[in-house]
């Protein structure tokens, strides 16, 4: 059976929440005196809101894409909520899933988007989230579009009662 909206929603802010906690500790170490010398050298105006920003999506996108290729798709969220993904997971499956189909949106806000647009940004990051929401919940295969490009899915391993 597969993993409903929720659960899997669960699973994410579960993972998210240890993806973010490493990211801000790399932070701590390496990131914030990166940040201090390009001020010192009088880097061009705004360069101290791009650098950690930067940091934090771009790192937070590498870590979940190693997090998620070392578990093998089974990762500390989905192990607590008795979901399993399946099917072929392989890095470069995992790498067109987590980093082409889920980070995309941010990477592209942070790159190619001027500021002034990342309120637009935001949006359609948001119209891709009730897209994968309205696909797991109403669809019957309850996959989203980055489960049938790369052939995973994302199981119920749970026993379901009937009452």
């Amino acid at each position: 059976m597969t993993a409903g909206p929720f659960k899997r929603f669960a699973s994410f802010a579960i993972d998210f929440t240890l993806i973010i906690s490493v990211v801000f500790t790399l932070w701590r170490i390496f990131g914030s005196g990166i940040a201090e010398r390009l001020i010192d050298y009088g880097a061009q105006e705004g360069l101290e809101f791009y650098v950690p920003l930067a940091f934090h999506v771009i790192g937070s996108t590498i870590v979940n894409y190693l997090y998620q290729g070392i578990a093998r798709g089974q990762t500390i969220g989905r192990r607590f909520l008795y979901l399993r993904m399946s099917g072929r997971i392989t890095w470069w499956s995992l790498f067109m899933r987590e980093v082409v189909w889920k980070a995309y949106i941010w990477i592209f806000a942070i790159t190619f988007i001027n500021i002034d647009y990342f309120g637009f940004a935001l949006y359609l990051y948001s119209i891709f989230w009730i897209l994968d929401f309205v696909l797991i919940a109403f669809t019957r295969s309850r996959k989203t579009i980055r489960d049938k490009v790369t052939q995973t899915k994302i199981i119920l391993d749970e026993v379901v009662y009937p009452f």
